[in-house]
């Protein structure tokens, strides 16, 4: 597996790899049993030395004991500051770093930021020139991914926007290792960041009044702004248009296991037909619990279709809108019993992360843990005390799309899944996987850093006591109600799952 994981966040200014959190984690045990072995050795010396004992004869080798007890005394007591200076040197530096890259990012986002605003004001001046380009660019790289999308494909005619969506996967799959480098994918972070600014250079806004109102200032507009105006855009071409959804059960409830890891609750997101997954956890003498799964993106087409997980509820959910799939999960959890007083934890993989992260910070459940995965989420302002866990690989640019960590502090893991490895192009987005996310959590789940061991603890206790787990999957759809159970109407789709 290529890659250690960096981790971050979670109240802590330290960022550093699970290997670095290990060592301090091992010098502050052995700093901890040397001082125990010492405390031993002076509670035996004192009993040698006991006056009853002063006037016995001793052999040799009681005294050679003796001063071997002085001299390993002495050793422990010159390794003992050593072990704890290095562990919390470790540390230091793991502070040091984690400073430093805020104060880098901070940079990097207000540079876009001005830069962003003085390109909006200026751009009538060059449009003839660069928007063709800027548009035909925008369009490429934007279906799929986000801001740009929308507005771009609404301004083209059908037979445009359907011969390009025959091409685009192709394209994406001979590009991905230009897609998948971890320096384009903070670029895309970056201007997503900086579209507010965009627009008030476009409206020629004082910049210094748009930095003040924008991500960096106030936060009266932000990315949830701008894809409120891509949306509105989009849906004067008929584009980004939401719709009813219904939701059937898919197959019946099956018996399972409490899950027990990072790794675990990975697997259990959905990948087939259904979209979303929810356990029931049954205890004696208590209200049931739920754990609910919720997959990606099934559709990137940006008309909606009969499939809720589409660029539809993607990007009405990035603006903060109503969106299809939020709706299929919220109706999904009522037919499953879940109520506003039901305890509840969520995991969610890519646009199902978005998702998952909105309905931790609606406040209307009672959720006790949210584990996202390659999720557009960091702009989702869930609330400190839930346990957050979120696995990002900063070589997929799925997440950049939502934005910096400006408005939560989750338990951060990153990793490059590519270090030192080929990009694939058998697939759109390679780093963006749940295959590689699912490996990516498994060495989440080795790791014995304190935040990653704190937060797995909370998830865990949240099912002490289990007694009984129903497994349910659902599927959601647009339009009117399914005639018939999905898995009765297709039985392969039950078996894809």
């Amino acid at each position: 597996m290529a890659g250690d994981i960096v981790i971050g966040g979670g109240g802590s200014i330290a960022v550093a790899t699970s290997e670095l959190f290990d060592d301090a984690r091992r010098l502050d045990e052995l700093r901890s049993a040397l001082s125990e072995c010492q405390r031993q050795l002076v509670s035996i010396d004192r009993l040698v030395r006991a006056p009853q004992l002063a006037t016995l004869p001793l052999p040799s080798s009681a005294i050679a004991a003796e001063r071997a007890m002085d001299d390993a005394a002495a050793a422990i007591a010159s390794a003992t500051p050593v072990a704890e200076r290095l562990q919390r040197a470790l540390i230091a530096s793991a502070n040091a770093y984690g400073f430093g890259e805020q104060l880098a990012e901070r940079v990097s986002r207000e540079a876009a930021a001005r830069f962003g605003a003085l390109f909006g004001m200026f751009l009538p001046v060059i449009a003839l020139q660069l928007l063709p380009l800027a548009l035909g660019i925008g369009i490429g790289l934007g279906i799929g991914l986000g801001i740009g999308t929308g507005a771009g494909l609404a301004l083209l005619s059908a037979g445009q926007r359907a011969s390009l969506l025959r091409e685009l996967p192709g394209w994406l799959r001979r590009n991905s290792s230009v897609l998948s480098d971890p320096g384009f994918v903070q670029f895309v972070r970056l201007t997503v960041m900086s579209a507010d600014d965009f627009g008030g250079g476009l409206l020629r806004l004082p910049p210094e009044l748009v930095h003040a109102i924008g991500d960096e200032g106030l936060g009266l507009v932000g990315l949830a702004t701008s894809s409120s105006v891509v949306v509105g855009l989009a849906r004067t071409g008929g584009a980004l248009v939401e719709s009813p959804v219904t939701v059937t059960r898919f197959g019946d409830t099956v018996r399972s296991s409490r899950a027990s890891s990072f790794s675990d609750r990975a697997a259990r997101v959905p990948t087939g037909a259904a979209q979303v997954r929810i356990d029931r956890y049954s205890q004696p003498g208590e209200a049931d619990r739920f754990e609910v799964y919720i997959g990606g993106t099934r559709d990137f087409s940006p008309t909606s279709g009969p499939e809720p997980w589409d660029m539809t509820s993607n990007l009405n959910s990035m603006a903060g809108q109503d969106s299809g799939s939020y709706r299929a999960v919220t109706q999904a959890m009522a037919v499953a019993g879940v109520t506003a007083s039901t305890p509840v934890i969520f995991t969610g993989y890519s646009q199902g992360g978005l998702v998952a992260a909105g309905l931790a910070a609606s406040g209307e459940f009672d959720t006790r843990g949210l584990y996202t995965l390659g999720a557009p989420a960091a702009q989702v302002a869930v609330p400190a005390g839930i346990p957050w866990v979120a696995i990002e690989h900063t070589d997929d640019v799925v997440p950049a799309l939502g934005g910096s960590w400006a408005s939560a502090d989750p338990v951060l893991v990153r990793r490059e899944l590519f270090d030192g490895r080929p990009v694939s192009t058998d697939v759109m987005f390679p780093a963006h996987q749940l295959a590689g996310y699912r490996e990516t959590a498994s060495l989440v789940d080795r790791s014995r850093e304190q935040r990653l061991v704190d937060a797995l603890s909370r998830f865990d206790s949240f099912a002490s006591g289990t007694t009984r787990v129903d497994s349910t999957l659902y599927l959601a759809s647009r339009g009117q109600a399914m005639q018939s159970d999905a898995a009765t109407a297709d039985p392969a789709r039950r078996a894809a799952e």
